[in-house]
């Protein structure tokens, strides 16, 4: 496999966490400078992770569970343990999805 084909992979697997975060933000109407403000990271790092180029780390899933969970939407975990699970849940699937992909 390339590194440009590995590097498209990875992408693709980062998107879907990446979608939970922006979806998540913009229904708050946060914009990223805020989102990064309220989870301690910086914006170029929200960036990324919702575009899907940056596959999260254990922190950024940890910063963001905590951003999320100072002001939970009725449909959405009311606690930081809830979103935490979601959150890495979701980022495992995409790094399992990423792995398969650079099997296959």
């Amino acid at each position: 496999m390339t590194k440009k084909t590995e590097a498209t992979d990875e992408a693709a697997a980062g998107a879907t966490f990446g979608t939970i975060v922006r979806e998540s933000r913009q229904v708050r109407l946060w914009t990223k400078a805020e989102l990064a403000r309220r989870a301690a990271m910086t914006q170029a790092e929200v960036n990324r992770i919702e575009s899907g180029k940056r596959m999260p780390t254990l922190r950024h899933v940890k910063c963001l569970a905590s951003a999320f969970s100072e002001s939970p939407r009725d449909d959405e975990p009311e606690t930081y343990q809830g979103w935490l699970a979601i959150l890495v849940e979701v980022g495992e699937s995409s790094r399992q999805d990423f792995r398969a992909a650079q099997r296959a």
